[in-house]
Protein backbone atom coordinates (compact mmCIF):
# COMPACT_ATOMS: atom_id res chain seq x y z
CA UNK A 1 0.00 0.00 0.00
CA UNK A 2 0.97 3.32 -0.90
CA UNK A 3 0.13 6.25 1.36
CA UNK A 4 1.01 9.77 0.64
CA UNK A 5 1.31 12.34 3.01
CA UNK A 6 1.25 16.41 2.52
CA UNK A 7 2.94 18.45 4.65
CA UNK A 8 5.53 15.30 5.47
CA UNK A 9 8.71 17.20 6.60
CA UNK A 10 6.40 18.83 9.48
CA UNK A 11 5.58 18.27 13.15
CA UNK A 12 3.31 15.81 12.48
CA UNK A 13 4.33 14.40 9.21
CA UNK A 14 7.65 13.45 10.08
CA UNK A 15 5.87 11.59 13.29
CA UNK A 16 3.38 9.68 10.90
CA UNK A 17 6.69 8.79 8.65
CA UNK A 18 8.54 7.03 11.40
CA UNK A 19 5.06 5.06 12.20
CA UNK A 20 4.08 4.14 8.58
CA UNK A 21 8.55 3.20 8.31
CA UNK A 22 7.42 0.15 10.84
CA UNK A 23 3.84 -0.50 8.60
CA UNK A 24 4.35 -3.86 7.15
CA UNK A 25 3.82 -3.95 2.98
CA UNK A 26 3.26 -0.22 3.18
CA UNK A 27 5.18 2.39 1.50
CA UNK A 28 5.01 6.48 1.51
CA UNK A 29 5.46 9.29 -1.02
CA UNK A 30 6.45 12.68 0.82
CA UNK A 31 4.94 15.52 0.03
CA UNK A 32 6.97 18.76 0.67
CA UNK A 33 7.74 22.03 -0.92
CA UNK A 34 11.40 21.65 -1.65
CA UNK A 35 12.12 17.72 -1.84
CA UNK A 36 15.93 18.17 -2.73
CA UNK A 37 16.72 18.45 0.79
CA UNK A 38 15.51 14.86 1.69
CA UNK A 39 16.76 11.11 0.46
CA UNK A 40 15.00 8.64 -0.88
CA UNK A 41 14.75 5.37 0.42
CA UNK A 42 13.39 1.71 -0.07
CA UNK A 43 9.96 2.74 1.60
CA UNK A 44 9.48 6.23 1.29
CA UNK A 45 10.26 8.61 -1.96
CA UNK A 46 9.94 12.09 -1.50
CA UNK A 47 8.17 14.59 -4.05
CA UNK A 48 7.72 18.23 -4.70
CA UNK A 49 4.81 20.00 -4.73
CA UNK A 50 3.81 23.54 -4.63
CA UNK A 51 -0.05 22.23 -4.13
CA UNK A 52 -1.48 23.48 -7.11
CA UNK A 53 -3.91 21.09 -9.03
CA UNK A 54 -1.54 20.18 -11.88
CA UNK A 55 1.63 19.54 -9.49
CA UNK A 56 -0.28 17.52 -7.40
CA UNK A 57 -1.52 14.87 -10.30
CA UNK A 58 2.30 14.36 -10.89
CA UNK A 59 2.65 14.11 -7.20
CA UNK A 60 -0.01 11.41 -5.97
CA UNK A 61 0.67 9.27 -9.24
CA UNK A 62 0.72 5.55 -7.58
CA UNK A 63 -0.82 6.60 -3.97
CA UNK A 64 -3.83 4.75 -2.82
CA UNK A 65 -4.44 6.90 0.29
CA UNK A 66 -3.29 10.76 1.10
CA UNK A 67 -2.90 11.76 4.60
CA UNK A 68 -3.61 15.52 4.25
CA UNK A 69 -1.63 17.53 6.65
CA UNK A 70 -0.77 20.36 5.20
CA UNK A 71 -2.43 23.54 5.75
CA UNK A 72 -1.99 26.74 7.41
CA UNK A 73 -3.32 27.07 11.13
CA UNK A 74 -3.18 30.35 13.13
CA UNK A 75 -5.56 32.49 15.79
CA UNK A 76 -5.96 35.26 13.22
CA UNK A 77 -9.70 36.59 12.81
CA UNK A 78 -8.92 36.99 8.91
CA UNK A 79 -10.58 34.97 6.44
CA UNK A 80 -8.07 35.85 3.52
CA UNK A 81 -5.01 34.12 5.33
CA UNK A 82 -7.11 30.59 5.73
CA UNK A 83 -8.58 30.37 2.10
CA UNK A 84 -5.74 28.48 1.32
CA UNK A 85 -6.75 25.46 3.05
CA UNK A 86 -9.81 24.97 1.02
CA UNK A 87 -7.94 25.67 -2.41
CA UNK A 88 -5.59 23.17 -1.26
CA UNK A 89 -7.92 20.48 -0.56
CA UNK A 90 -9.56 21.11 -3.42
CA UNK A 91 -6.96 20.24 -5.63
CA UNK A 92 -5.98 16.84 -3.96
CA UNK A 93 -9.44 15.97 -4.38
CA UNK A 94 -8.97 17.22 -7.83
CA UNK A 95 -6.03 15.06 -8.32
CA UNK A 96 -6.88 12.09 -6.30
CA UNK A 97 -9.67 11.84 -8.82
CA UNK A 98 -7.47 12.18 -11.95
CA UNK A 99 -4.81 9.34 -10.18
CA UNK A 100 -7.14 7.01 -9.51
CA UNK A 101 -6.75 7.19 -5.01
CA UNK A 102 -8.94 5.43 -3.17
CA UNK A 103 -8.89 6.89 0.06
CA UNK A 104 -8.14 10.27 1.72
CA UNK A 105 -7.63 10.86 5.76
CA UNK A 106 -8.05 15.06 6.60
CA UNK A 107 -6.69 16.34 9.74
CA UNK A 108 -9.06 18.41 10.73
CA UNK A 109 -9.92 20.53 14.27
CA UNK A 110 -11.62 20.75 17.14
CA UNK A 111 -11.85 24.24 16.42
CA UNK A 112 -14.86 23.36 13.87
CA UNK A 113 -17.25 22.94 17.08
CA UNK A 114 -18.69 26.25 18.49
CA UNK A 115 -21.51 25.12 20.77
CA UNK A 116 -19.72 25.24 24.36
CA UNK A 117 -23.48 23.75 25.71
CA UNK A 118 -23.16 20.71 23.86
CA UNK A 119 -19.76 19.67 25.46
CA UNK A 120 -18.02 17.35 25.50
CA UNK A 121 -18.40 17.33 21.78
CA UNK A 122 -20.08 14.30 19.70
CA UNK A 123 -18.92 14.07 16.31
CA UNK A 124 -22.84 14.55 15.05
CA UNK A 125 -22.48 18.19 16.59
CA UNK A 126 -23.14 21.01 14.67
CA UNK A 127 -20.52 22.67 13.08
CA UNK A 128 -19.68 26.36 13.41
CA UNK A 129 -16.17 27.28 13.39
CA UNK A 130 -14.97 28.84 17.08
CA UNK A 131 -12.07 31.21 14.65
CA UNK A 132 -11.50 31.50 10.78
CA UNK A 133 -9.12 28.64 10.90
CA UNK A 134 -11.96 26.75 12.17
CA UNK A 135 -14.26 28.07 9.54
CA UNK A 136 -11.73 26.51 7.02
CA UNK A 137 -11.71 23.00 8.42
CA UNK A 138 -15.47 22.98 8.48
CA UNK A 139 -15.30 24.16 4.70
CA UNK A 140 -12.64 21.58 3.72
CA UNK A 141 -14.84 18.71 5.39
CA UNK A 142 -17.95 19.34 3.38
CA UNK A 143 -15.72 19.47 0.58
CA UNK A 144 -14.48 16.04 1.13
CA UNK A 145 -17.58 14.47 2.27
CA UNK A 146 -19.80 16.01 -0.89
CA UNK A 147 -16.51 15.05 -3.70
CA UNK A 148 -16.23 11.44 -1.78
CA UNK A 149 -20.27 11.16 -2.22
CA UNK A 150 -20.40 12.22 -5.98
CA UNK A 151 -16.97 10.16 -6.49
CA UNK A 152 -16.60 7.08 -4.91
CA UNK A 153 -13.24 7.34 -2.52
CA UNK A 154 -13.66 6.86 1.01
CA UNK A 155 -12.58 9.47 3.65
CA UNK A 156 -11.53 9.34 7.36
CA UNK A 157 -11.41 13.13 8.83
CA UNK A 158 -9.89 13.50 12.01
CA UNK A 159 -10.96 16.13 14.79
CA UNK A 160 -7.70 16.62 16.62
CA UNK A 161 -7.05 18.10 20.27
CA UNK A 162 -4.45 20.31 20.48
CA UNK A 163 -1.28 18.35 19.91
CA UNK A 164 1.58 18.11 22.29
CA UNK A 165 5.48 16.76 21.66
CA UNK A 166 9.12 17.45 21.23
CA UNK A 167 9.06 18.28 17.82
CA UNK A 168 7.33 21.39 17.71
CA UNK A 169 8.47 24.36 16.05
CA UNK A 170 6.23 26.70 17.62
CA UNK A 171 7.44 27.01 21.41
CA UNK A 172 3.39 27.23 23.12
CA UNK A 173 2.51 26.92 26.52
CA UNK A 174 3.51 22.99 26.87
CA UNK A 175 7.15 23.28 25.52
CA UNK A 176 7.62 26.12 28.04
CA UNK A 177 6.42 24.27 31.02
CA UNK A 178 8.23 21.40 29.65
CA UNK A 179 11.35 23.21 29.58
CA UNK A 180 11.02 24.58 32.68
CA UNK A 181 10.33 21.73 34.95
CA UNK A 182 13.56 20.43 33.16
CA UNK A 183 15.81 22.75 34.64
CA UNK A 184 13.55 22.83 37.88
CA UNK A 185 12.72 26.42 37.05
CA UNK A 186 9.83 28.47 37.98
CA UNK A 187 6.42 27.48 35.96
CA UNK A 188 4.44 30.56 35.81
CA UNK A 189 0.59 30.43 35.11
CA UNK A 190 -1.55 33.72 34.48
CA UNK A 191 -4.94 33.68 35.28
CA UNK A 192 -7.37 32.09 36.66
CA UNK A 193 -6.91 28.80 35.36
CA UNK A 194 -10.81 27.79 35.03
CA UNK A 195 -11.34 27.02 31.58
CA UNK A 196 -9.92 23.68 29.97
CA UNK A 197 -8.75 21.85 26.76
CA UNK A 198 -7.93 18.59 25.35
CA UNK A 199 -4.13 17.83 24.39
CA UNK A 200 -3.40 14.85 22.38
CA UNK A 201 0.18 13.61 22.66
CA UNK A 202 1.57 13.68 18.78
CA UNK A 203 2.61 9.60 19.09
CA UNK A 204 -1.08 8.91 19.47
CA UNK A 205 -2.64 11.57 16.80
CA UNK A 206 0.11 9.38 14.20
CA UNK A 207 -1.04 6.64 14.95
CA UNK A 208 -4.68 7.02 14.68
CA UNK A 209 -3.84 8.72 10.98
CA UNK A 210 -2.16 5.76 10.02
CA UNK A 211 -5.30 3.62 11.18
CA UNK A 212 -7.40 5.62 9.35
CA UNK A 213 -5.24 4.55 6.19
CA UNK A 214 -4.58 1.40 6.52
CA UNK A 215 -7.38 -0.04 9.22
CA UNK A 216 -6.32 -2.12 12.00
CA UNK A 217 -8.34 -5.66 13.74
CA UNK A 218 -11.13 -3.16 14.80
CA UNK A 219 -11.39 -0.82 11.80
CA UNK A 220 -12.41 -1.31 8.40
CA UNK A 221 -10.18 1.67 6.62
CA UNK A 222 -12.31 1.60 3.63
CA UNK A 223 -15.20 3.34 5.24
CA UNK A 224 -16.27 6.50 5.72
CA UNK A 225 -15.46 8.16 9.48
CA UNK A 226 -15.06 11.12 11.54
CA UNK A 227 -13.51 10.80 14.74
CA UNK A 228 -12.47 12.93 17.44
CA UNK A 229 -8.90 12.54 18.43
CA UNK A 230 -7.85 13.68 21.60
CA UNK A 231 -7.35 12.59 25.60
CA UNK A 232 -10.34 11.67 27.77
CA UNK A 233 -10.44 14.41 29.66
CA UNK A 234 -9.71 18.39 29.21
CA UNK A 235 -7.07 20.27 31.42
CA UNK A 236 -6.62 24.07 32.94
CA UNK A 237 -3.45 25.21 32.39
CA UNK A 238 -3.00 24.83 36.34
CA UNK A 239 -3.51 21.42 36.00
CA UNK A 240 -1.05 20.81 32.85
CA UNK A 241 1.65 22.93 35.44
CA UNK A 242 0.88 20.77 38.21
CA UNK A 243 1.30 17.23 36.42
CA UNK A 244 4.65 18.73 34.43
CA UNK A 245 6.13 19.38 37.86
CA UNK A 246 4.86 16.11 40.02
CA UNK A 247 6.53 14.19 36.59
CA UNK A 248 9.74 15.55 36.35
CA UNK A 249 9.78 16.12 39.77
CA UNK A 250 10.57 19.87 39.93
CA UNK A 251 9.49 21.14 43.05
CA UNK A 252 9.94 24.80 42.53
CA UNK A 253 6.54 26.22 43.50
CA UNK A 254 4.40 27.48 40.40
CA UNK A 255 3.98 31.10 40.39
CA UNK A 256 0.06 31.21 40.02
CA UNK A 257 -1.46 34.42 39.53
CA UNK A 258 -4.86 34.25 39.17
CA UNK A 259 -5.64 38.47 39.13
CA UNK A 260 -5.75 38.39 35.21
CA UNK A 261 -8.47 37.46 33.23
CA UNK A 262 -8.44 34.09 31.52
CA UNK A 263 -8.49 34.28 27.51
CA UNK A 264 -9.86 32.37 25.48
CA UNK A 265 -13.06 28.93 26.18
CA UNK A 266 -13.19 25.45 26.84
CA UNK A 267 -12.63 22.29 24.16
CA UNK A 268 -13.52 19.08 25.60
CA UNK A 269 -14.43 16.53 22.33
CA UNK A 270 -16.28 13.00 23.42
CA UNK A 271 -13.82 10.72 22.23
CA UNK A 272 -15.84 6.92 22.34
CA UNK A 273 -16.15 6.51 18.68
CA UNK A 274 -12.53 6.82 19.26
CA UNK A 275 -12.15 3.69 21.30
CA UNK A 276 -15.05 1.64 19.93
CA UNK A 277 -14.89 1.75 16.42
CA UNK A 278 -10.89 2.22 16.20
CA UNK A 279 -10.63 0.35 19.25
CA UNK A 280 -7.82 3.08 20.18
CA UNK A 281 -6.86 4.49 23.58
CA UNK A 282 -5.14 7.60 23.98
CA UNK A 283 -2.61 8.32 26.98
CA UNK A 284 -3.93 10.92 29.24
CA UNK A 285 -1.88 14.03 30.43
CA UNK A 286 0.57 12.04 33.29
CA UNK A 287 1.11 9.45 30.55
CA UNK A 288 2.16 11.57 27.81
CA UNK A 289 4.43 14.06 29.75
CA UNK A 290 6.00 11.23 31.25
CA UNK A 291 6.79 9.97 27.87
CA UNK A 292 8.08 13.35 26.58
CA UNK A 293 10.49 12.81 29.90
CA UNK A 294 11.95 9.53 28.81
CA UNK A 295 12.17 10.85 25.02
CA UNK A 296 14.23 13.58 26.14
CA UNK A 297 15.83 11.69 29.73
Amino acid sequence: MKIAVTGASGFIGTELLAVLKNRENTEAIALTRDASRFTDTDWCEWRSTDYSGESLKKALEGADCVIHLAGVRGTENDPQKFAVNEEMTANILEAMMHDGVRRVVFASTMSVYNDDELMPWTEDAPLGGRSSYGDSKVSCEKLIRKTAEESGFTYGIARIAQVVGEGEKRRGMMNVFLDTARENGTIRVMGRSVLKKQYIYVKDLVEVLAILAGGNERFDASENIVVNVGMQDAYSNLEVAQTVNAVFGNHTPIDYDDSYPEKGRPFHMDISRLRNALGYEPLDMREAVTALRDQTA
